[in-house]
């Protein structure tokens, strides 16, 4: 074979190549919107926290172009950024006023894909960016336990890496798993009826909610199930307080909540109304403390659940130390320990 037909060929080779290694792909949304992206993206901007929590455990942190300056609880999550990313710090900062995202910033960023949260197509940030800037957007919106598993296989499309998504997602169910294997088998009968409160107080978790399935993979039920009422399939409706009371809900689970804690529930003035609640004369009203350790809508929904279970089910799960299983997981999950996100 001659030299110049040898080189031919290589040319060739690569030719066919180029359309495999960045051929548009097709990816459905949280809100069922087709989105098409060139895989692997290369340039991709966050303007949710949870999908960056995800992408994290499987993607290549220097694919991450820019991230929203909107981070909730800052303090609580910047050590484990900036472990999983060095240049965390250096990553550009999307501003937001009024609720709406800084455009030009983001065009000048010029991504592949950008990640946010929407509840509807009809998303004022989702549209802006699609039909102003003509850039792709993929609509995260979490309303159960298998929204959060399709995140993680659509991260790995996303980021070209499907193999690691494959793991990440079967390291999640074995965590569940030490939790569902104990409770599936509890009739609906014997589970405690649980109240989820948003840090509206009033403001619950629906039937069609995230929570709902963790409450019940938990070895609870949801109060929302006995409430009869178009309202109860709302991902987060808000509850008569003479409705509550009626429902009686056994537990009460409070999401992290900076002015309460679950003694003002049971013995506040504030909530003097609430003395004939079942979760309340028992004392079984909880919170979840740490809103990054056991974050529903991220990658460490298992802990969430395990952090539910313990509290719901006691006696089933009175040997089980979540602290034990938190190292391990980030191990698993991020190659870091916990605390202190130290490497592995």
């Amino acid at each position: 074979m001659t030299i110049s037909r040898y080189i031919a060929i290589i040319a060739l080779c690569l030719y066919l190549a180029i359309p495999a290694l960045g051929a548009p792909m097709e990816v459905e949304d949280n809100l069922g919107r087709t989105v098409t992206i060139d895989q692997p993206c290369q340039k991709i901007v966050f303007l949710v926290e949870n999908a960056l929590n995800t992408y994290y455990s499987i993607g290549d942190p220097e694919t991450v172009l820019a991230i929203g300056d909107n981070i909730w609880k800052r303090e609580l999550k910047e050590d484990f950024f900036k472990a999983v990313d060095p240049k965390f710090d250096d990553k550009v900062r999307i501003g937001f006023d009024a609720g709406l995202v800084s455009l030009e910033t983001l065009a000048a960023e010029d991504p592949d894909l950008v990640v946010l949260w929407a509840t509807s197509p009809e998303d004022e940030n989702l549209n802006a960016i699609t039909e102003t800037l003509r850039i792709p957007v993929y609509a995260v919106f979490i309303t159960s336990s298998g929204d959060m598993y399709k995140q993680v296989r659509d991260m790995g499309t996303i980021s070209g890496k499907t193999d690691r998504a494959s793991e990440v997602e079967a390291i999640m169910m074995s965590y569940v798993e030490e939790v569902t294997s104990a409770t599936e088998g509890i009739p609906d009968e014997d589970r405690p009826k649980v109240y989820w409160m948003w840090s509206d107080v009033l403001g619950t978790a629906g039937r069609e909610s995230g929570f709902d399935d963790l409450i019940y993979q938990a070895g609870g039920i949801n109060v929302m199930n006995y409430w009869d009422n178009d309202a109860s399939y709302v991902e987060h409706p808000t509850v008569p307080l003479e409705t509550l009371i009626n429902l009686n809900p056994d537990v009460i689970y409070m999401w992290y909540n900076e002015k309460l804690d679950p003694e003002d529930v049971i013995r506040g003035t504030e909530f003097a109304g609430w003395r004939d609640i079942n979760a309340v004369k028992t004392g079984r009203v909880y919170e979840i403390e740490n809103p990054f350790l056991f974050d529903a809508f991220s990658p460490r929904m298992p802990m969430a659940l395990m952090h539910l279970a313990k509290n719901i089910q006691p006696e089933l799960f009175a040997d089980m130390s979540i602290d034990e299983r938190m190292d391990g997981f980030f191990g698993e999950m991020y190659s870091v320990h916990y605390p202190g996100y130290a490497a592995m």
